[in-house]
């Protein structure tokens, strides 16, 4: 090779000063675009801040939602519902991201077809995490509150065709002008006509035989014999009693499916955040580990998984944070609930959240619920800062720990 080959092309000074001109009006530009913006936000916090500082107060936290009453009311129902909502939503996304992605990383396929599968379902892995949240909305509306139709339709107040766990009682008066309950054996049945004595409960537990006497004879002396007797002929309406496991098809706006597809929504973060954790677990562990004589599961469990749980948890506790924030998948999946003045009783339960009752208060056309939906801001506001803090310490603890490893 000649000398000429290694001498530098000589640069062109107007081409040089060009270049330089234009990455001096990019830098300015996007320094200015990242002004705008934290200027916008510190507006934006301002405004809310002063707006809504005033209403703060422990009632606030603890009270719940008054129609045309927003100095009587509070943000607890909607409180209790998000951390529910989060919480169906962290245990259904969580494993599943987790393990997705320690399949993806460390159990690539080296035959070719399945390559090619596992490099498509990482690409739409990538593209799912862009996708808009109402998105996901629309398709837990059709996933889990409608279940593609597939269970039939669910009504209020009528038993589902498909359900698990719920206890259906008759309940009828008594001649002591007492409540008593009497097992369901057909659910078709609405209203039971009591003819003759029959098994009964009391509501708080205890098991009798009702007894049945005609109107106009004389009735029990004794007290207990009197609550234990209804005339003949009375009526009985059905009622159903939901444990918290309750479960039904379909799940119909109730608080898991909410929380399902808020999983579908952070899902594609978590299994992208996870992957860039295990990835970046240095070659040289892994190898050192299958020297030793771990299979790839042992190898996994054992050192890549540990050194990559700090990023995991930071990674997983962020999505969190979207979750507790994000209202348009909760406006498809529940509608606007803002009324709602207890926690879910179960998961089939609806419940009030904190975007959704933020929402709605803000549209409210009494003035004085825009100065609670504002206070309410600051409330998801600082959740969202405690979470993040969480996710630093989390992080920090971690590292300490697997580092002393």
């Amino acid at each position: 090779m000649s000398e000429a080959d290694y001498q530098v092309p000589a640069v062109d000074p107007q081409r040089a000063k060009n270049r330089h001109t234009i990455s001096a009006i990019f830098r300015v530009a996007c320094m200015l675009v990242a002004v705008q913006a934290v200027v916008i936000l510190i507006v934006l916090l301002t405004t809310v801040f002063v707006r809504g500082v005033d209403q703060l107060s422990w009632d606030f936290l603890t009270g719940v939602h008054r129609d045309d009453n927003p100095d009587g009311s509070g943000l607890w129902p909607a409180i209790i519902g998000s951390i529910v909502i989060c919480l169906i939503c962290g245990a259904a996304a969580l494993p599943i991201g987790i393990g997705t992605a320690i399949f993806l990383e460390e159990f690539k396929p080296r035959n070719k077809a399945l390559a090619i599968l596992h490099n498509l379902v990482q690409l739409n892995i990538t593209n799912l995490a862009g996708v808009p949240s109402i998105v996901y909305g629309i398709l837990g509306l059709t996933a889990f509150v409608y279940m593609f139709g597939l269970f039939g339709t669910y009504e209020a107040n009528k038993a589902a065709d498909l359900e698990f766990g719920a206890q259906r009682y008759y309940q009828v008066r008594t001649a002591a002008k007492t409540f008593v309950w009497i097992p369901v054996t057909d659910k078709t049945l609405r209203v039971l006509e009591i003819e003759e004595p029959i098994a009964a409960r009391y509501p708080d537990g205890g098991d009798f035989t009702l007894n049945v006497i005609d109107r106009g004879a004389t009735k029990p002396t004794d007290p207990t014999v009197l609550g234990q007797t209804v005339y003949r002929g009375s009526k009985a309406s059905i009622f159903a009693k939901h444990p918290w496991h309750y479960l039904r098809l379909p799940f119909h706006k109730s608080v898991l499916s909410a929380g399902l597809t808020l999983a579908l929504v952070v899902l594609p973060i978590v299994i992208i955040s996870s992957q860039e954790s295990i990835r970046a677990v240095p070659d040289t562990m892994r190898d050192a580990g299958l020297g030793l004589g771990c299979t790839r599961w042992q190898m996994v469990r054992t050192i890549v998984l540990p050194a990559s749980i700090p990023g995991i948890m930071t990674g997983a506790i962020l999505a969190m944070s979207r979750a507790v924030g994000e209202a348009a998948p909760l406006l498809a999946v529940m509608g606007g609930v803002v009324g709602k003045r207890n926690a879910p009783e179960n998961l089939m339960d609806n419940a009030a959240a904190m975007p959704i009752t933020i929402y709605n208060w803000a549209r409210d056309d009494n003035p004085g619920f825009w100065e609670l939906s504002a206070t309410a801001i600051i409330v998801l506001l600082c959740l969202l800062l405690t979470m993040n803090s969480i996710a630093i310490l989390l992080r920090y603890w971690a590292e300490k720990k697997f580092a002393s490893r």
